[in-house]
């Protein structure tokens, strides 16, 4: 049984992993002082001649965020073996939250090297970044299921099986360039991304219907299902040493690119946009791929008995990995090692500002993305200030994604040439798991010319 298979057996069988992706960076948008704003916008230029991150803690970004769950929701589902250890699912916890489906993002993105530095007009910038995206699907007839049956009431009904599991780990090289115009009214920059694919899942389709038949009784099962994946770092098969090359070198090559500009319409009033992460991966080793034999076809499916792989075996990992095969088949899924592509899942943003003082404006934020043909929309309000030469702090408030309260903060410190920060687009998500959304950023940066390029903005 190959790695791929178990993803695709518990892709179907289970609600899987919650290892995804969300957006954080609504607050740090408008924070000026830090240089990681150019992740967001390649036109936006901290306020210093140059700087260079603390490797591995420049920036530190976590992100949780769904439709219907609350973090504690989740993590209070998650029930841990008395005897293994292992932690199992508590469907009952979960069944109220799924009546019109749920998804989940869960994101890790963590800044490995990020320097920059100023020549003129111009703004040069390098950042090295191990990224995390991915995002979980769970159809509401899944616990419809598995807590009612599909006898009594539900024979005859459609038990919609459409999950969705998305994952994209890489490594990001983005080499960035900005330039001021028009007597620094406007300002143009760009980002060329070299990304390396460390490992993916990609559900390009998983639509799965399961009827049980008013007459015989029997089952009827309607599968279009395709999956591609390239996971040498998690594929137990291969050797230690395999799986470290496969972290530095491994075929899976792709390019992106980021777009930006600000431009100031008044003294008082600015406008700036961005793109992010337009791109593609071409994913060529240790590839796999499931697609069914005959897409939307139907077929009758009597069940099998678990009895005949496992207990009896000699072998209870052969006997798994036999009821895994015999269930794929059923399935009537092709397996193949092909190489394919996937996007970068691209962002974008829209932002308005408007300075009341030199030290104090307002800004008004929108924001999309778009994954598995959904658009995932959210609008923020921020104060920002800065208090002297050594503070710096934001306030904000989003509604993104069906959450109505969320309420962010952002801080940087200067202490010198060490700059300290903190961003979170919902402050409450950090004292509670009562929250849909969740966020945190932080890291430290070391700054230089801060004076200087005052002097300079002021003459």
């Amino acid at each position: 049984m190959t790695f791929m298979k178990k993803i695709v057996f518990f892709s179907l069988l289970s609600i899987g992993s919650f290892i995804s992706k969300a957006q954080s960076d609504l607050t740090l948008y408008n924070m000026q002082p830090i240089p990681q704003r150019i992740s967001v916008n390649p036109a936006f230029t901290p306020d210093c001649k140059w700087y260079l991150g603390m490797p591995g803690l420049s920036s530190v970004d976590f992100n949780f965020n769904s439709n219907a769950f609350q973090f504690k929701e989740i993590s209070t589902s998650l029930v841990p073996s008395r005897t293994s250890g292992k932690y199992t699912v508590d469907v009952t916890k979960l069944s109220d939250v799924l009546n019109n489906g749920a998804f989940v993002n869960l994101g890790v993105n963590v800044e490995l090297l990020n320097f920059g530095f100023r020549v003129r007009k111009s703004m040069f910038s390098f950042s090295a970044t191990e990224k995390i995206k991915s995002r979980v699907g769970i159809p509401k007839d899944f616990l419809k299921l598995a807590l009612e049956g599909n006898g009594g009431d539900n024979i005859g009904y459609d038990f919609n099986f459409n999950f969705g599991l998305d994952v994209l780990h890489t490594r990001e090289l983005a080499l960035g360039y900005s330039r001021t115009f028009l007597n620094d009214k406007l300002t143009v920059g760009g980002r060329v991304k070299y990304v390396l694919g460390l490992n993916v899942i990609n559900t390009a389709k998983n639509d799965i219907v399961f009827t049980t038949n008013d007459r015989s009784f029997g089952y009827t099962v309607t599968a279009d299902v395709e999956v591609n994946a390239s996971t040498p770092f998690l594929d137990s098969t291969l050797m230690a040493e395999q799986q470290l090359t496969a972290l530095v070198n491994n075929g899976n090559n792709g390019f992106g690119v980021d777009l930006g500009a600000k431009f100031n319409l008044t003294d008082k009033i600015s406008l700036s946009a961005s793109v992010v992460d337009l791109g593609v991966i071409k994913w060529q080793n240790s590839t796999s791929n499931i697609k069914s034999r005959n897409p939307g076809a139907s077929f009758d499916y009597n069940g099998v008995d678990v009895r005949d792989y496992l207990g009896y075996s000699v072998d209870a990992s052969a006997g798994f990995a036999a009821l895994q095969d015999t269930i794929l088949d059923v399935f009537a899924l092709d397996t193949s090692s092909n190489s394919f592509s996937t996007g970068l899942l691209g962002e974008f943003y829209l932002g308005g500002n408007f300075n009341l003082t030199k030290r104090h404006n307002a800004g008004i934020l929108f924001y999309g993305s778009f994954n598995n043909k959904q658009f995932f929309p959210a609008v923020t309000l921020s104060w920002n200030s800065k208090i002297g030469r050594v503070l710096a702090v934001s306030a904000s408030y989003s509604v993104m994604r069906g959450s109505y309260v969320n309420a962010g903060v952002g801080m940087g410190l200067n202490l010198g040439p060490e700059q300290f920060y903190f961003v979170t687009d919902n402050i409450l998500g950090a004292f509670s798991g009562n929250v849909k959304n969740i966020s945190a950023r932080f890291g430290w940066n070391h700054t230089i010319g801060r004076k200087k390029w005052e002097a300079q903005q002021k003459g």
